[in-house]
């Protein structure tokens, strides 16, 4: 067996962080040079084109890794590019988490940012790897025919995260034109104001909708969500858990509902993975939030009579076009990722 190390591409945006991001994706590659990890580097670039760059180098120039440096919107880039390659099944993905929220990586028992690079390399060099399930999401119109398709690989939403995310997005091309603003209003403090703006306009309108979800073929049906969200890895949001008996290799996602904005609170509390409040101690107090349902298809129909305009969508904190309907699917274990071990930090059991 040939202890040549796999050839590799490194994918970050060197404009990030106000071009902080040049300077640690040199230390990094300077990291990987010193593991033997061989590499090119391609930068991010914008309107899709990533996913095709990731796609050539791995068609033209035989990379065997492909390692996302950032956050979740570069891993779901750096992914994407592997899936439409000929040779997805032989090519991994790996991680050196550097965003936000970084639920991939917290899911898989890895840290993010600079501190971390070198301990996160190092399980680059160790090459353990293993299998996750990749969902599909396809908008539906009246008659079933698709009208958008993508993939995503941490979570798909409908309901208040993906209306917050916008109001995020919105706050946040705002402020980057007035220097002093954008200096502190930045990262999960954009999160949070919009979030508050969210709750506040939410007091004097209509804030839920009913929800029929078809779960493997089983009708079920929801009065008053505020957010449905079908979940593949464990980490939701940089700090919450909301499906813990969840796995990305299970071949099954995760359906959470949040109905009425009493269960947001206690989900909000209770999920937090420090939080010292759990299932129990909220039974207690008579609140019993609703279990996760687990499935492989989901057919997710938006119920809300009178309403001018459909609840907004998310994928992987991306913005996806809203609607009153859409389809869910698993792709069992189509993507390999270099992982530290194999079971996830704080597994069950």
């Amino acid at each position: 067996m040939s202890s040549k190390p796999p050839a590799a591409v490194l994918v970050a945006n060197p404009t990030a962080q106000s071009g902080k991001a040049e300077t640690w994706i040199a230390r990094a590659r300077e990291l990987l040079d010193a593991s033997g990890i061989t590499h090119d580097f391609i930068p991010t670039a914008p309107a899709g084109g990533t996913v095709g760059a990731v796609r050539r180098a791995i068609d033209q120039g035989g990379v065997d890794l492909a390692i996302a440096m950032g956050g979740d919107g570069t891993f779901a880039e750096v992914a994407k590019g592997i899936l439409g390659s000929t040779r997805a099944g032989e090519v991994a993905l790996g991680m050196l988490p550097m965003g936000t929220a970084n639920d991939q990586g917290k899911s898989f028992g890895l840290r993010a940012g600079l501190d971390a690079l070198a301990e996160n390399v190092a399980v680059l060099a160790r090459g353990v790897t293993s299998e996750m399930d990749v969902g599909v999401i396809q908008r539906l119109d009246e008659g079933d025919r698709v009208t958008h398709s993508d993939l995503f690989f941490d979570s798909a939403s409908i309901g208040l995260g993906a209306e917050v995310l916008a109001g995020r997005n919105r706050d946040r091309d705002r402020v980057a034109v007035i220097p002093l603003v954008r200096s502190f209003y930045r990262d999960q403090l954009i999160y949070a104001g919009a979030l508050i703006k969210r709750l506040a306009r939410s007091a004097t309108g209509r804030t839920t909708f009913d929800l029929e979800a078809e779960v493997d073929g089983e009708t079920l049906y929801y009065k008053s969500v505020v957010d449905v969200i079908v979940k593949n890895t464990r980490i939701y949001g940089g700090e919450w858990v909301l499906a813990a008996d969840g796995m990305a290799d299970d071949g099954l996602f995760e359906m959470v509902l949040i109905c009425g904005l009493g269960e947001l609170t206690s989900r909000a509390v209770s999920g937090l993975r420090s939080s010292p409040i759990g299932e129990y101690e909220l039974a207690q107090l008579g609140i019993k939030p609703s279990r996760p349902v687990p499935g492989r298809r989901f057919v997710l129909t938006v119920m809300q009579p009178g309403a001018t305009a459909a609840p907004a969508a998310q994928i992987d904190g991306e913005e996806f076009p809203a609607g009153d309907r859409f389809r869910v699917e698993c792709l069992p274990r189509v993507l390999r990722l270099v992982v530290p071990r194999l079971d996830p930090p704080d597994a069950p059991g």
